[in-house]
């Protein structure tokens, strides 16, 4: 089967037409890979999911004002990384919507079914690209994942000192670069890029060698967090801001650690992959559920997607595959969780409590499982510090006993009460 990036609009009225496609998809033996409607998003998150993804496969409907910014950025992000792209664009649409060498095909909003033959011959062409087996990456890491950190030189003292250790208690290798002296030096350097999970770009940097290498990390499509300290950077107006650079105030540490905490977040979640018809179905039914007329969507929406997209006792999501009902992980179990008592935990004090856990862990943490259950104190903080309760239950599952033994041992009551709920005790 093929793994496909599927983008399409989430507008009630163009529901039909994305579930047509999504169902030849399906009969043509390719899995539909996507990201449910979401209020917040970012471009590391579409690359990493990209990055996992055989091609992609665009359907590009007319709207008030033209098309979907964020449509036409997907694609864009398509070409970027060489990726085999379709793409299915209405008939009333100008003819540069993409570049001609591009494969794609109309289609007639009153009519599209009558264009059966020749959508369903364009998937074809697309699919025998492909390949039966899509080959795996090659020679892929045997490491921790890691976080390439560019440009952050020119940042505060006090930033610098601190992005490392937190991007360690993310669950990252904290990475970073030095100005290529020989053939050896830049071997080294592209491997790292190579290799990288994401990467934190400080674009203001003052070097040279920075700008380099964070076009070398674009054209590699890692995904990448960029940040700028310029309060009046210039946005490109065509490009949808939640996929352009986040001001911050480079030399206070609290702001950058609250910013990148939440674009990591972003960056992890996972896609919802549509591998049976009934899934398509269920997807289709959801968006006419919950879909408008913009295409925007209350910020719980995606979680309304993920809970319900269960088929067989299980749901599917991104490169983590099928989650059991009875998984420490699974989502709606944390929500019942947070429902039925959970929630009156003051989730300040927690997220206060757990930054000083988190410090303690720190200091005595001596094995790889333990720097992992710091990343999951890390990531629980971050969710308390949203309002995700759910979520912040699932990561202290993650984090286990021995963070609950270091939370009592301190005296951090409200994160040990969390913990016990979250691990069941």
């Amino acid at each position: 089967m093929n793994l496909v990036y599927f983008s399409h609009s989430y507008r009630k009225e163009d529901v039909d037409v994305v579930t047509y496609f999504g169902r030849l998809m399906r009969t043509e033996g390719i899995v539909p890979s996507l990201d449910p409607p979401s209020k917040t998003v970012n471009a590391s998150k579409l690359e990493r999911h990209l990055n996992s993804s055989d091609g992609m496969l665009a359907v590009v409907t007319r709207r008030e004002g033209g098309v979907s910014p964020h449509i036409l950025f997907e694609i864009a992000l398509g070409i970027r990384a060489r990726k085999p792209v379709l793409v299915f664009v209405e008939d009333v649409l100008s003819g540069e919507i993409v570049p001609s060498r591009i494969l794609q095909r109309r289609f007639s909003r009153g009519s599209y079914l009558r264009q059966l033959r020749e959508h369903r011959h364009a998937i074809q062409i697309f699919r025998a690209y492909l390949g039966e087996n899509p080959r795996p990456r090659y020679q892929p890491s045997t490491s921790r994942r890691s976080c390439l950190l560019l440009g952050t030189e020119s940042m505060g003292k006090a930033v610098r000192r601190q992005l490392p250790d937190y991007i360690e208690a993310r669950g990252y290798t904290p990475l970073t670069t030095r100005p290529q002296r020989s053939l050896s030096d830049e071997m080294e350097v592209f491997e790292l890029i190579a290799n990288a999970d994401v990467a934190v770009c400080y674009i203001d940097a003052a070097n040279r060698h920075s700008h380099y290498l964070l076009g070398a990390v674009r054209a590699a499509l890692v995904p990448t967090i960029a940040i700028t300290k310029k309060k009046d950077y210039e946005f490109h107006g065509n490009i949808p801001r939640e996929y352009q650079p986040r001001v911050v105030d480079a030399n206070e540490w609290t702001t950058v650690e609250e910013t990148l905490g939440t674009e990591l977040t972003i960056c992890e979640q996972d896609f919802v992959e549509l591998d049976d018809q009934a899934e398509v179905e269920k997807y289709a039914s959801l968006l006419l559920e919950v879909a408008s007329s913009t295409g925007e969507y209350r910020p719980a929406t995606r979680n309304i997607f993920i809970e319900e997209l269960i088929m067989r006792d299980q749901y599917k999501v991104g490169q983590g595959g099928a989650i059991g009902p009875g998984a420490q992980a699974h989502h709606i179990k944390f929500q019942q969780i947070w429902q039925g008592g959970g929630n009156n935990l003051n989730l300040e004090a927690l997220a206060s409590e757990l930054s000083r856990l988190r410090t303690s862990m720190k200091e005595v943490a001596a094995s790889p499982e333990q720097d992992s259950a710091i990343g999951e104190v890390a990531a629980a903080e971050v969710a308390a510090r949203k309002g995700d309760g759910a979520g912040m239950l699932s990561r202290l599952a993650g984090a286990g006993q021995w963070a609950l033994d270091v939370a009592t041992k301190i005296g951090v009551s409200v994160a040990s009460e969390a913990l016990k709920k979250a691990i069941g005790q």
